[in-house]
């Protein structure tokens, strides 16, 4: 009984102790892995240590931002621009996001120990919201150039900055990586006690506990797998949600812009198939909808055009063959479309990368019709709607080639009426003007229709007889002209007689067309000699005028330039402020032997024999001296002659007579002329750019007496517009005319060009260019050209003028 007894206690006493033993163990294994818990959270925030010195990374990334955002600054200032105006906005934005992350976080603790840090990111604070004051009008070169200035000294503290980091942040991961290295070996140690228990504490336990709790850990496991999936999917879904929903304002944003284009367009793929178009294509064909749907064809485009009346079949194969032919070539250009109803259309193709194409369709029937008003004007007379010198001189010129070719004569008839300057005297130049459209409806009812009837100014006409056999046809229809001319007018109530004198020649093989006009001009001149009212043939024993030509010649060339030549100056008055910008600079030549010599006629000779080249850098010469004694406000203009750009590097001689007169460019203005525009050469558009880089001014003189085209104002650099006096004599009586001129402001107002209207004589032709929004004027209402010791009084007196009124 003792021995059971002790047994069972030895029983018990071994069971407590190993109770005792596992109680041990279970606490020391509680407390080792709370122990090695709390090691594990240090290793962790050591390791996140680590990882969160991204100090370096950050001081980096802002100098790069400030770099970007001084190299978009840059960009703007170039010509052309390399960079937009929301370009740099953008890095501004960037940089101002770099610098809430130098004022937070981590950095901020940086910032806080290095204090060379804190004032470097003081004063970069300082600079973003100094340029953010104006980063709004940044697209202006003065600001661009300010935050440039104003960000330049932060590169060199920025680079500092981001050394100072990563020595920083090499020191603090140096420390926390010896730390780790301790807390590792630590770990290690309690790991290696917690594995002994565990393999004690494992022994104790049942396989199947083991088993579940393995199970319970893998499925815990999974169970966080797919929350943080499922997490993952929701940011996916509004992601994508976010990108749909900007794609679908961007497609309204395009539409909106789309639709309300001023010109029509159509974007074809590389299979000629229709990708987009918008609804003023629609307007301007006269097509729904359903007939511009994408997918369309080219050619079933071009049929829907026919089927909607806008052009017949053979427009559209025509159109067709040119675009077709710009499809193959991969090349842009532009058609003119003539619409049936009477619109022109401009069509721009411009070819796409990777095939395809985009057309533009501009409606420029308007702008059409005034480019034609406007060479029509240019070329045929306003008074009387018949060809000008210009357009008569071309067909003399066809009339005596096809002549030639047939073995016939040709006729020049040049018309002078008689006693016209008394008509005008005494009815008034309302009347003068009535019988001079009476005078040429008269000549141009007598002669064939092939015959060319002319007028050259004043009261002479020309009329060019070709396709004759000899010089009897000419003399019966001279008979004609003399008899029709002779008959009674009656204007404005009242009957005028008046005669007409004529001067004939006729070829007899291989004259130009410039001595034909002079000959006849010379017989007109002895038929007026001769008692008027009749009519001569040229011979040559007429040439006194030839003779004084040939005079003029070799006097204009053996001339002394500074005792014969002197300039006049007319004013130019600015309309908006009445006072005076500009004085034009006008050659006279007061001969020793012939008195005073119109410039009509010395400067043709001048240009003819090349006696314009010296005679016109003596003018530039003595513009600049005369600048010496007036105003700094005060320019002059100096008309420059085609012979010079032809026969003389006039850019070299313009820089020399600067320098050599100390005078500064921006005060000499240069005037050419639209004849000297027709040849439209390399050289010439090269001249006119280095002039300008001179800093003068170019103006386009007497637009108008040429070829006027609208396009030389745009493919020209232009200061100034000068208006012909041609479109400013009747523009009170005349609507075309001031269409003429309303048409050439508007354009020169828009591509920035100041206007001159020349030749303003009466209040009503200023009140009404005036109205046109002309920008200055010049002409006898103002001052007839004065002498130069004359400039300074007029000044002051113009000056009193303005201010008394």
């Amino acid at each position: 009984m003792s021995a059971s007894a002790a047994e069972t206690s030895g029983r018990r006493t071994a069971s407590r102790v190993v109770q005792t033993v596992l109680t041990i163990c279970i606490v020391a294994l509680a407390v080792s892995a709370l122990y090695i818990s709390v090691l594990a959270f240090k290793r962790q925030e050591a390791l996140s240590q680590i990882f969160r010195y991204n100090i370096a990374f950050s001081a980096s990334q802002g100098m790069n931002e400030l770099l970007r955002f001084r190299q978009r600054l840059a960009g703007m200032l170039v010509d052309p621009p390399q960079a937009t105006k929301q370009d740099v906005s953008l890095r501004y934005q960037i940089l101002v996001s770099r610098m809430d992350l130098f004022q937070s976080g981590e950095f901020l603790g940086f910032v806080t120990e290095v204090p060379d840090s804190r004032e470097a990111v003081e004063e970069m604070a300082s600079v973003v919201r100094r340029i953010g004051t104006f980063i709004d009008d940044i697209d202006k070169p003065e600001n661009a150039q300010l935050a440039l200035e104003l960000t330049e000294p932060l590169e060199r503290k920025m680079i500092a900055l981001a050394s100072q980091s990563n020595e920083y942040g090499a020191t603090a991961q140096a420390r926390d990586q010896r730390e780790l290295l301790r807390l590792h070996w630590i770990f290690s140690i309690l790991a290696l006690g917690l594995v002994l228990s565990g393999f004690i504490f494992v022994a104790m336990l049942r396989w199947q506990h083991r088993l579940q709790i393995s199970v319970q850990r893998r499925l815990k496991a999974t169970n966080e797998d797919l929350l943080r999936t499922r997490a993952e999917l929701a940011e996916s879904a509004a992601a994508a949600r976010r990108a749909n929903e900007e794609l679908i304002t961007q497609n309204l944003l395009f539409n909106t812009a789309l639709n309300n284009m001023s010109h029509g367009l159509c974007m074809f793929d590389a299979h000629q198939k229709l990708i987009v178009s918008n609804q003023k294509m629609e307007s301007i064909y006269g097509l729904s909808s359903d007939q511009l749907k994408p997918g369309l064809s080219f050619p079933d485009l071009l049929d829907s055009m026919v089927a909607a009346g806008a052009h017949d079949r053979d427009e559209a194969e025509r159109i067709s063959a040119l675009q077709s032919a710009l499809i193959r070539q991969n090349r842009s250009n532009t058609l003119i479309q003539e619409l049936d109803d009477g619109r022109t259309i401009l069509i721009s193709h411009q070819p796409m990368k990777g095939g395809g194409w985009v057309a533009t369709y501009e409606d420029i029937t308007e702008r059409h019709k005034a480019q034609a008003q406007v060479a029509y004007m240019a070329r045929h007379d306003t008074l009387t709607d018949l060809p000008n010198r210009l357009m008569m001189r071309e067909r003399l010129e066809e009339i005596l080639r096809l002549s030639s070719e047939r073995a016939l004569s040709t006729a020049v008839m040049c018309i002078d009426l008689d006693n016209f300057k008394g008509i005008n005297d005494t009815l008034g130049h309302p009347a003068g003007d009535a019988l001079l459209r009476e005078v040429a409806r008269r000549i141009k009812a007598t002669v064939r229709e092939t015959d060319v009837v002319a007028r050259l100014g004043g009261d002479e006409f020309v009329v060019v007889q070709g396709n004759l056999d000899g010089s009897d046809q000419a003399v019966n229809l001279v008979k004609r002209l003399i008899a029709v001319i002779d008959e009674p007018y009656l204007i404005d109530g009242h009957q005028v007689l008046t005669g007409a004198s004529i001067g004939i020649v006729a070829t007899t093989g291989g004259e130009e067309a410039d001595d034909l006009l002079m000959q006849a001009d010379v017989a007109l001149y002895q038929a007026k000699a001769d008692g008027r009212g009749v009519y001569r043939f040229y011979e040559p024993d007429m040439n006194k005028r030839l003779q004084r030509r040939r005079t003029l010649e070799t006097e204009l060339r053996a001339a002394n330039l500074d005792e014969q030549f002197y300039l006049v100056f007319q004013p130019i008055i600015d309309l908006d402020a009445n006072k005076v910008t500009t004085f034009e600079a006008l050659l006279r030549w007061r001969h020793p032997v012939h008195g005073e010599v119109s410039p009509d006629e010395f400067i043709p000779i001048a240009e003819d024999t090349g006696a314009i080249v010296p005679l016109g850098e003596w003018v530039l010469r003595q513009v600049c001296l005369e600048l010496k004694s007036l105003p700094e406000s005060i320019c002059i203009a100096a008309n420059l002659s085609p012979m010079q750009f032809k026969r003389d590097d006039i850019v070299e001689t313009v820089a020399r007579v600067l320098v050599e007169t100390d005078t500064p460019a921006h005060r000499l203005e240069l005037e050419i002329t639209e004849t000297l525009l027709l040849e439209d050469n390399r050289k010439l558009h090269v001249d006119l750019k280095r002039l300008r880089k001179l800093g003068s001014r170019i103006s386009l003189d007497d637009f108008g007496t040429g070829y006027s085209s609208l396009s030389y104002l745009q493919r020209f650099a232009f200061d100034k517009v000068k208006i012909d006096r041609l479109f400013i004599k009747d523009i009170a009586k005349s609507a075309d005319q001031a269409a003429i001129v309303q048409t050439i402001v508007n354009l020169a107002f828009t591509l920035g060009m100041t206007t001159v209207v020349e030749g303003v004589e009466t209040e009503e032709q200023l009140r009404i260019i005036r109205a046109m929004g002309c920008d200055e004027a010049q002409g006898h209402l103002f001052s007839k050209p004065i002498p130069s010791d004359a400039i300074v009084g007029y000044l002051a007196e113009h000056e009193r003028k303005r201010t008394a009124a």
